[in-house]
């Protein structure tokens, strides 16, 4: 009877377990956001783990190094900000809503999460995305461009990440005084303006 009564509780404590590694994870990510803002002389592992209250072995418990830290901030921001519901264009009224989609989900996130994607601290996190990101970006200029050839393809593709990027929601919304129709209307606008326009000189 004992046994039978263990077995029970197995699945439920290990659920508990799961759970209360879940929650130390994101308390990490988040200090470790607040750690960023600060700037990048102070973005340390024992200065994470003292804005957490967690010792040092527990942030290297869950993350085996500065750099897995890191990399781990960007999916954290995202998921916090829902942008795994954002879908990825088809066409270029899509990619208008998913940029309005994406800077105000990262603008609702306010000023910690701001200052933390713009910090020379968050390099590191922004090139462990950035494959992941361009082979969308490629997608959709093949899309939209079905007879270009691959390198005009390509620039297209650069030049989207550049405009749909968290840097440039910075200097539309904070530098510029933008809102956010504002900013996905000028994407819009020069997508459209790229698309239309003559073909120019032959591309090497």
């Amino acid at each position: 009877m004992t046994r039978i009564a263990k077995a029970a509780e197995r699945p439920y404590r290990s659920q508990l377990r799961t759970e209360q590694a879940e929650e130390t994870r994101a308390r990490i990510l988040d200090a470790t956001l607040r750690v960023m803002a600060r700037g990048i002389a102070t973005l340390s592992i024992p200065a994470v783990a003292s804005e957490a209250g967690v010792s040092v072995p527990t942030v290297y418990r869950h993350f085996g190094t500065k750099q897995d830290l890191l990399s781990a901030v960007y999916p954290h921001l995202a998921r916090r900000a829902g942008l795994g519901q954002v879908a990825a264009p088809e066409s270029v009224e899509d990619f208008r809503e998913m940029v309005l989609s994406v800077f105000s989900r990262l603008h609702s996130l306010g000023d910690e999460a701001r200052v933390a994607m713009t910090s020379p601290a968050s390099e590191e996190a922004r090139r462990t995305q950035m494959p992941e990101r361009y082979a969308m970006s490629r997608r959709f200029a093949a899309t939209v461009m079905p007879a270009a050839s691959g390198v005009d393809r390509d620039r297209l593709a650069r030049v989207l990440i550049i405009l749909a990027s968290s840097s440039a929601m910075q200097l539309w919304l904070y530098h510029l005084g933008s809102s956010v129709e504002e900013a996905a209307d000028d994407v819009d606008w020069l997508i459209r303006k790229v698309l239309a326009a003559p073909p120019g000189k032959a591309t090497r």
